[in-house]
């Protein structure tokens, strides 16, 4: 099967941090905690007695300060402020507290209180900050949201709702709690939002298909709010089937409203991150990821849209520590939403970046514009769109039939952000573009793909076909062919009526009159109009039509 293959790139289209972010490694006398909130690693030396140091991405929010040890931590987490550090320590036999401290320029002040759960006996599974100077306690008898007053040494009841859950998973983008109950058979999401509790729309699964924590999580993907979860068949009674990944969602205010399963064709432990509104799962045996974007067109069928792999699955960029090469997809990782991997034996916190160019390494020729549609949808793909289109332009004699598709693809995203554009702007109509399920990421105007691509090849060999597909394509759209286009168009006849003068007077005499007039135009300063290119236009295909005959 025929490839195509974007020169001067790697295979790789993930890769980590260049430089990992260190912490001190977990040993028997130092704990390491995550707080995905903030995206920060808390390493915490003989219970805090001989310091605690805070790493994270952010260089200006790192620190270090010592504070008792008054027993084991479960959870540590800075406000999303970093003014008040709150503690969650293993107190047995006690009711459910939790310490908090006043930080003031990322140190600790004398300022210490604490705060014990509303309801007796409960057990506090973890909590959260949804906001400055607020935290909710997500317990096993419910969810409590508490107002921080700092200089008060209080905390006042915003909020609390009852709910019996063995586990729960945080969101951070959209602040929602997904709570477990009825032995993971019910799912029952909470909107932590405007300083109240919200109720969402439960998720009730298979009595016989209940769900564990670790194959669940929520995420924040498309502007949506998502639970994912990791389904695990079974196609014997000895041998598991491949693993699916469905994505249910939990709040979708802009058109998300089924489940899209994603098959993942493999089975064993699987983890999930978003890069860039894709979905990458990682496969831990094979030591690969696989992309999946829903928004590429899938057909919906009982409300479930079904999505393979957007390119095969391939190794992330083998990552270094220094010169040392970091061992991949190694069994101490552990993953966080969106996008983070710590290795706390290594002492490492890294993030995770798409590599767009690694899209169009080998891609299979029938692909090509499937490829292009997924880079439109990316923040960083437009540079891989122009190399790619300047090869295809080079290489028209071969990929003409998948240059004209890419072409269409280009040009259905800039009909749709054109349309909306319109009903934005027309007088008396009101038109919520957050509603829309549709992103504009990349938008490739006339004039950029002219200035970008097509007008370095206007000598090429196959000009004339693809200046004619380019136009046609426009047409396709009902996209009027602008200044940029019809100019390129009439350089792209001249070049033509050069030809056709050589072989055939007659068939050449239509296009010379035409040129004739667009350059008279030219001469006055006077733009080409939709009329004048469009006559532009036929007279290139009528002329090509000749070239091709004789």
């Amino acid at each position: 099967m025929s490839h195509f293959s974007l020169k001067d790139t790697e295979e790789y289209y993930l890769a980590l941090s260049d430089q990992p972010k260190k912490f001190d490694a977990d040993s028997p006398v130092t704990n390491v905690f995550f707080d995905d909130t903030n995206g920060e690693v808390f390493t915490v030396r003989s219970g805090g007695v001989t310091g605690v140091t805070v790493n994270g991405m952010d260089e200006s929010k790192c620190t270090s300060f010592r504070m008792e040890d008054r027993g084991p931590i479960i959870s540590i987490k800075f406000s999303p402020d970093h003014k008040i550090l709150a503690i969650q320590r293993n107190h047995d036999n006690q009711n459910a507290i939790v310490e908090f401290v006043n930080f003031q320029d990322l140190a600790p002040t004398n300022i210490e209180y604490c705060h014990t759960c509303k309801w007796k006996n409960a057990k506090i599974l973890g909590f959260v900050w949804p906001k400055v100077n607020e935290i909710a306690f997500i317990t096993d008898h419910g969810i409590e949201l508490l107002q921080v007053l700092p200089e008060k040494k209080q905390l006042k009841n915003l909020k609390s709702t009852s709910f019996s859950g063995a586990w729960f998973s945080w969101c951070s983008q959209s602040n929602t709690v997904l709570l477990a109950g009825n032995n993971g058979v019910l799912l029952q999401p909470f909107s932590l939002n405007n300083s109240t509790i919200t109720k969402l729309q439960k998720l009730e699964l298979e009595a016989s298909k209940p769900v564990m924590e670790r194959d669940v999580c929520v995420i924040r993907l498309c502007d949506a709010t998502w639970c994912a979860i990791f389904r695990h068949s079974v196609s014997t009674a000895s041998s598991p089937g491949p693993t699916e990944v469905w994505l249910m969602p939990l709040s979708s205010p802009n058109g998300y409203h089924h489940t899209h399963v994603l098959k993942t064709g493999l089975v064993g432990r699987f983890a999930v991150h978003v890069v860039d509104e894709l979905i990458v799962v990682h496969h831990q045996s094979s030591k690969t990821s696989q992309l999946f974007d829903i928004m590429e067109e899938s057909k919906v069928e009982n409300n479930t849209a079904i999505h393979i792999p957007i390119v095969a699955g391939n190794s992330m960029k083998p990552a270094k520590d220094g010169d040392q090469l970091c061992p991949m997809y190694s069994g101490n990782w552990v993953v966080f939403q969106p996008d983070y991997i710590i290795d706390a034996r290594l002492g490492c916190l890294w993030r995770i970046r798409l590599i767009p160019s690694g899209l169009a390494h080998s891609v299979v020729k029938d692909e090509i514009p499937k490829i292009v549609a997924v880079l439109l949808r990316r923040t960083e793909g437009r540079d891989t769109i122009y190399r790619m289109m300047n090869q295809l332009v080079t290489e028209a004699g071969t990929y003409l039939v998948e240059l004209t598709k890419a072409f269409d693809e280009i040009h259905l995203v800039y009909r749709k952000w054109a349309d909306l554009e319109m009903a934005r702007n027309t007088a008396g109509q009101t038109v919520d573009t957050s509603r829309s399920p549709h992103r504009f990421p990349v938008i490739i105007s006339q004039a950029e793909m002219c200035s970008h691509v097509l007008q370095s090849h206007i000598d090429d060999k196959y000009i004339v076909q693809v200046v004619t597909a380019y136009v046609r394509s426009l047409g396709r759209r009902a996209l009027a062919a602008q200044h940029a286009a019809a100019e390129l168009a009439v350089r792209a006849l001249v070049a033509c009526v050069c030809v056709c003068v050589c072989v055939c007077e007659r068939g050449a005499r239509a296009a010379q009159v035409v040129t004739a007039y667009v350059r008279s135009l030219g001469r006055r300063a006077l733009a080409a109009q939709h009329a004048a290119a469009e006559l532009a236009v036929r007279a290139l295909v009528a002329c090509v039509c000749v070239c091709v005959r004789v």
